[in-house]
């Protein structure tokens, strides 16, 4: 058990210098060619491929990631699927006997290329979600548990089902105006902690504009420098 222990250590000492801001639990965790922001929380047996990963998102048990880009502070639930790829249908074969070697037929893989996956910030998606390849989700957007994605979400809305439909808007039109301007997830994580009063109550048009507000200061005093 000591030496399984050490070698755990090492692996995980190695892994976490390959994937810079990567946190999580090791065991049963599969990634390939990702990037990483800082931060990222991962948990055991989840597998990411080719994709890249926003500021403090974590992503739950068992979720399978490919081919996607997701912004910061994202909440991903256990046992997600998203960018789900799809197989030919309409040839005679739903089969992948034509680009898999391993079914015997073609000597080599054939890769296609899939089109990207784009999660926005501050996203959350419930336990069971399918997010099908291609599919664009807004900032601040919320995804049912068990919703199968086929269609673009725009921002601050909630959908659910299967398919995927669209049950109703977060805020009213009038505050999703003021803070789609408000980028508060690239904020200094002081300024975010000064402003915690903001971020605990529920959200309105009072409350909106103070957040817009800061997001100007914070402009303005990026260019003053």
């Amino acid at each position: 058990m000591l030496i399984k222990s050490i070698i755990k250590k090492i692996l995980m000492l190695r892994f976490t210098r390959y994937c810079s801001g990567f946190k999580g639990d090791w065991y049963g965790i599969g990634i390939y060619k990702c990037n990483f922001d800082e931060n990222v929380y991962v948990a055991h047996h989840a597998e990411l491929i080719h994709s890249y990963i926003g500021n403090h998102t974590s992503i739950g048990r068992y979720t399978k990631i490919r081919e996607t880009d997701i912004g910061k502070y994202c909440s991903i639930s256990w046992e997600c699927t998203i960018g789900a790829p799809t197989h030919p249908y309409k040839s005679i074969t739903n089969s992948a006997l034509t680009y898999r070697k391993e079914y015997g037929v073609v000597k080599e893989d054939i890769f296609n290329e899939q089109k990207r996956t784009i999660i926005g910030n501050d996203v959350w998606i419930g336990c069971n979600a399918t997010i099908m390849a291609g599919v664009n989700i807004g900032d601040g957007a919320i995804v049912g548990a068990g919703a199968v994605v086929t269609k673009d979400i725009p921002p601050y809305e909630i959908w659910a089902g299967v398919p995927a439909k669209f049950i109703k808007k977060r805020f009213t039109n009038e505050i999703i105006s003021v803070i789609n301007k408000v980028k508060w997830w690239d904020w200094d994580k002081t300024i975010i902690s000064d402003n915690l009063d903001l971020f605990k109550k529920e959200l309105d048009m009072p409350t909106a504009l103070a957040l817009a507000k800061i997001q100007k200061e914070n402009e303005m005093s990026r260019i003053q420098k």
